[in-house]
Order: C-alpha cells, then sequence, then structure tokens
C-alpha cells in the first residue's frame, strides 16, 4: 500500500513537471511570436515611410483632386474630435477675415498673361508677415539668390493673392504646402517662370517653390517642416526662411495627414492664409 501511494506521487510529480515544461514551451513560443511581429510591424512601417517618400511626387503642383478639400469640410460638420474642433475654429478664424465659409471654395480668381517685370532690389532685405489660422510667422525672403522667386512673391503678396488660400497639403515630417487659389493642388496665377535653384540643402522651415517640372514656377510654395524635407533634391526654388513663428508651422504640420496613401491631401486641420504682408 505504500507503495502504490509513492507510485501515485511520482506519477503526479511526473505529470505536474510535465505540464509545467509544457507551459514554459508554449510561453517561448509565444515570445518568439512576439518578437516576430514586433519587426515584421517595424520593417513595414518603415518600408510604408519610405514608399510614401519615394512614391510622393515630392512638391508637385498637379496631384490633388478637386474633391479632396470638399471632405474635409463634411468631416468636420459629422465629429466632435478635437481636430474638428480645430477645423471648426480656423474657419472661424478664417470668416471673421473675409474668406469664404468653405475651404473648397476658390479663394480669388487673379490672373496674369506673364510673369511680372522685376521691381525688387537685389540690395535691399524683404521680409513677409505671413498671418494664417494656425498663428503667425515671419520669411526673410532672399533677393540675392533668388531675385525672380523673390520679385514674384512680393508682387502676388502685395496684389492680396495670396488672401484666404489655404494649405491644401501637409505631410508631417515633410513640408507644408500653399499657394493655389482653388485649393485643388492644380491652380496658379495664370503664368509660370523659371527656376533659381539652390546649390545647398533646404534647411528646416525654409520656404520654396512647389512645381510640376523645370521652368514651372508659379504661385504655389512649400515651407519644409521636417527631416524628409530637407532631404530634397535641389530641384526647388528656395527663395526664404522663416525666422520667427516656427511654432505656427509646428501647428501646420501636426495638422497634417501621415497617411502614406493620402499624398498629405487633404490636411487633418485646413488652415488658411489670411494675410502676407511685404516690409524692408
Amino acid at each position: 500500500m505504500p507503495n502504490a501511494k509513492r507510485a501515485r506521487h511520482k506519477e503526479a510529480r511526473r505529470q505536474k513537471i510535465e505540464q509545467e515544461r509544457r507551459q514554459a514551451k508554449r510561453q517561448r513560443l509565444m515570445r518568439r511570436i512576439g518578437v516576430s511581429v514586433a519587426v515584421a510591424v517595424a520593417v513595414v512601417g518603415s518600408l510604408l515611410l519610405i514608399k510614401s517618400n519615394l512614391s510622393t511626387p515630392l512638391v508637385t503642383t498637379s496631384t490633388v483632386a478637386t474633391s479632396s478639400t470638399t471632405s474635409t469640410t463634411t468631416a468636420v460638420s459629422t465629429t466632435t474630435t478635437p481636430m474638428a474642433v480645430g477645423q471648426t475654429q480656423a474657419d472661424a478664424l478664417a470668416r471673421q477675415a473675409g474668406c469664404p465659409s468653405s475651404t473648397s471654395t476658390r479663394a480669388n480668381n487673379l490672373q496674369w498673361s506673364k510673369a511680372p517685370a522685376m521691381t525688387i532690389s537685389t540690395s535691399k532685405k524683404y521680409y513677409a508677415d505671413v498671418v494664417t489660422t494656425a498663428g503667425n510667422f515671419t520669411i526673410a525672403l532672399d533677393p540675392i539668390n533668388a531675385p525672380k522667386t523673390t520679385n514674384n512673391f512680393v508682387f502676388l503678396a502685395k496684389q492680396n493673392f495670396f488672401h484666404c488660400i489655404i494649405f491644401h497639403r501637409a505631410i508631417p515630417g515633410f513640408m507644408v504646402q500653399t499657394g493655389d487659389p482653388t485649393g485643388t493642388g492644380s491652380g496658379g496665377p495664370g503664368y509660370s517662370f523659371a527656376d533659381e535653384l539652390p546649390a545647398g540643402p533646404y534647411p528646416l522651415y525654409s520656404v520654396a517653390m512647389a512645381n510640376s517640372g523645370p521652368n514651372t514656377n508659379g504661385s504655389q510654395f512649400f515651407i519644409v517642416t521636417g527631416a524628409s524635407g530637407q532631404s530634397l533634391p535641389d530641384s526647388y526654388a528656395r527663395f526664404g526662411q522663416v525666422t520667427t513663428g516656427q511654432d505656427t508651422l509646428v501647428k501646420l504640420n501636426a495638422a497634417g495627414n501621415a497617411d502614406p496613401s493620402s499624398n498629405g491631401v487633404p490636411p487633418l486641420v485646413t488652415h488658411r492664409i489670411l494675410s502676407v504682408t511685404i516690409h524692408n
């Protein structure tokens, strides 16, 4: 009888040890699966980021559908998320400045048949004070290295061309883009002019012309808001640098659309330029 009892205890210990062994094996397997999944997610994320940068036409003026900004307005009316509140506040500021109620409404119909004549002096310093629904910032323009581009920007600003124009495209960590009166990404002032390409990189918060190819500059421009923008090829006329109000650019960057398939359109909050004032 004692022998039978010892046998039962021995068998129970064996079963317990076997159960613990199987449990430990399952835990090791789950840890390996977890690590594998984490690595896979990281790799996919990197590929998506790289793909979004490579497949993005970087800074073009003809890739955005007209309906994109309309969808932003619809989203605001059907949700109470923080971004929707941000859109409501941005639209209220725009209306107070005399802008259309909808971000999808064309800002103006100003058009010219040719680029403006040179009126600025390369020996002077020019600054642009930009007021937006996200805040204000100042651009130090570069008439020495980009005289035609600076002259064009000064001309358009003095014509009140940028009033109510939206930031139609924004990619966090890359750039924010504006300057199209149609808000579609395919509009401009009716003319184009030649490139003045930089010799160096695009520093953070530098300002450059958007284009759809060589020598197709018009009114659209972008501001670099992150590392991806700083590594752009020298294919865009750089004509300024934001010197104050960088916190506004942080807000515009945060309102961007990070979905790789969106190409930054529409932003989560569609902000607008309310005024651009030139002084020297």
